[in-house]
């Protein structure tokens, strides 16, 4: 942490009560009170400011310095519900409604607050009573930003900005419309001209059928294109960049970058139009998933001002994460005990190896195998596996399935004499429809076990696609990537029947030789790349954290030595382990 002291401190405090608009009737006395009334506080990365559900509610803060997150504890998972960085307010919501903390609130890098009391508020409300009216606004707009919800939203990350095309993007696809409507008009001009006059159209029939169909199919593209230009959306949270373009009647696609992945945004506009109305292109280029382009988006200048924040912003939390491991691991490491150590030169303590026979499973036919379920998930949660759509599965069986009923249905009637037979019929026939219902049954089994082999897998290291034949009987190509390869995951729904039943792909960008995984006729493909990006996104970071902890320990080993030979024990002196 910066070292700063008090008068510092009030110094940068006043400038932020200055600007902040809570307090922008205060004049400079009331500001200057208002700062001297604070004590100063230190936080250090992961220090607790407040806990959800305290009942100890007689102090809020501003933050002068570093960055806090607001967690919902009580959410399951725990959920991020907002970051609150310089000139933030913290905690006035339990003092100003007498309710208990809403969110546990603690720093993410070293910061410094100013904590004002419950006295403080008094006074500063009798100053100017329309602060309390700023600051429940306020709080209600965190409230709201807290509770947006997109597909695929992660509980660590928080919606910054959600962005639809502009009006123009509307008006520009309004050509066509206008055009047939141009047509009605030609039609009444040339009725005038004939003879049937313009006043009379309501009792012309013949001239409203002329006209009609135009008019209807004008207005259902203008409500096609209205429904087509609000359904899709530009999405920036605090770790990424969602584009979803949706084209009504058709399909859908998805695209996303994250935040540190972000390598320059680009905007562009084309004609005086745009630089009057404010509407833009935006290029976001990346490391992983190429470029992600948006047109027609309104104050694009500002979104990507926003973008570029919000990443500077992801890097300085991991860069403060690492500071904070390697000051636990150097903290841990200097209070090590150096006389509990095992001397060098001792023996090494003996290693004993149980050598373990592999176990040997034999497969068990069940009932089960015949239930078609297009995901399993084992029971720790350690793998997920899907197969393709239940619609696939009905292609596949359409013709086996009618046939296998059909003579299963002729045998039953064979034997008891049921329609078509009078009576019982005798043990030839009998044996013609057994043979033939088995051979349906194969059939069937044979097209069900091959859409029943054909699946992919995903861990929380790797993903696995399987193409496998019926009984393996044509071989099986069982391909894995590891979650180090991937760039980028994205989905589509290829058209309208498609969106109907809820089938797309699953495209997973990878930076290997053998190229992409595509997770081909999935169901619910957005949930698909949901769980995948989850576990990447865990993975990525679990693999920095790891690496970071390797580096680290080199230095903080070559740190503790160094210290452990300029300050060594006392003959008689044990350290604290």
């Amino acid at each position: 942490m910066d070292k700063i002291d008090r008068d510092e401190a009030v110094a940068e405090l006043i400038n932020l009560l200055n600007e902040h608009p809570a307090f922008e009737n205060l004049n400079v006395e009331q500001t200057a009170k208002l700062a001297e009334q604070c004590s100063i506080r230190y936080c250090w990365h992961g220090t607790q400011l407040l806990k959800q559900g305290d009942q100890n509610y007689n102090e809020f803060y501003m933050v002068i310095r570093g960055e806090f997150s607001a967690i919902d504890i009580e959410h399951k998972p725990p959920r991020l519900l907002n970051y609150m960085d310089t000139g933030s307010m913290i905690g006035i919501r339990s003092i100003l409604n007498d309710v208990p903390r809403s969110a546990t609130v603690e720093a993410v890098r070293d910061s410094v607050v100013a904590a004002f009391n419950r006295k403080t508020l008094d006074w500063l409300l009798t100053q100017d009573p329309g602060i309390r009216d700023y600051f429940e606004t306020i709080e209600r707009s965190y409230d709201e930003k807290a509770l947006i919800h997109f597909p695929g939203k992660q509980p660590d990350e928080v919606v910054v900005v959600w962005a639809k095309r502009h009006f123009l993007a509307f008006l520009a696809k309004l050509t066509g419309p206008t055009l047939i409507l141009i047509i009605p008009v030609v039609v009444l001009i040339v009725g005038e001209i004939i003879g049937v006059s313009l006043f009379n159209v309501a009792t012309s029939w013949i001239l409203l059928l002329l006209i009609a169909p135009f008019l209807i199919i004008s207005a259902l593209m203008i409500t096609y294109h209205y429904v087509d230009w609000r359904n899709d959306d530009f999405i920036v949270t605090t770790k990424r960049v969602v584009h979803i373009e949706r084209i009504l009647f058709y399909g859908e696609e998805r695209r996303e970058a994250p935040l540190t992945q972000i390598q320059s945004v680009t905007v562009e506009s084309h004609n005086w139009l745009d630089l009057f109305f404010d509407v833009d292109d935006i290029f976001i280029k990346t490391a992983a998933v190429g470029t992600v382009a948006v047109d027609n988006l309104p104050s694009a200048q500002y979104l990507s001002r926003i973008i570029l924040r919000q990443q500077q912003r992801a890097k300085e939390r991991v860069a403060h994460s690492d500071t904070r491991a390697v000051r636990d691991m150097l903290n841990q490491r200097l209070q090590k005990n150096i006389l509990a150590e095992r001397s060098k030169d001792g023996a090494d303590p003996k290693i004993v190896i149980h050598r373990v026979l592999p176990k040997v499973v034999v497969p068990k036919f069940t009932i089960d195998y015949f239930v078609p379920r297009i995901k399993v998930v084992t029971p720790n949660n350690k793998e997920i596996t899907w197969r393709k759509h239940l619609f696939i599965l009905l292609a596949l069986v359409l013709l086996p399935l009618p046939v296998l009923l059909i003579t299963l249905y002729l045998l039953l009637a064979s034997i008891v004499g049921l329609w078509p037979f009078t009576s019982p019929v005798d043990w030839l026939w009998i044996t013609i429809f057994a043979i033939s219902a088995l051979v349906a049954f194969g059939w069937y089994l044979y097209r069900y076990d091959g859409w029943r082999r054909d699946v992919y897998k995903v861990s929380d290291t790797k993903i696995v696609d399987v193409q496998s034949s019926a009984f393996r009987l044509r071989g099986e190509h069982v391909r894995e990537g590891s979650f180090d390869s991937i760039q980028s995951i994205t989905y589509n729904i290829p058209n309208f029947f498609y969106k109907l039943i809820n089938l797309g792909d699953v495209v997973i960008e990878t930076a290997s030789k053998e190229g992409n995984f595509t997770f081909t006729k999935v169901f619910n493909p957005s949930s698909v790349q949901e769980e995948i990006f989850r576990r990447w996104d865990v993975f990525q970071q679990k693999r920095r954290e790891t690496a970071r902890d390797n580096t680290n320990k080199q230095i903080v080993e070559i740190v503790g030595e160094y210290h452990e030979i300029n300050n060594p024990p006392a003959p008689n002196e044990v350290r604290p382990y």
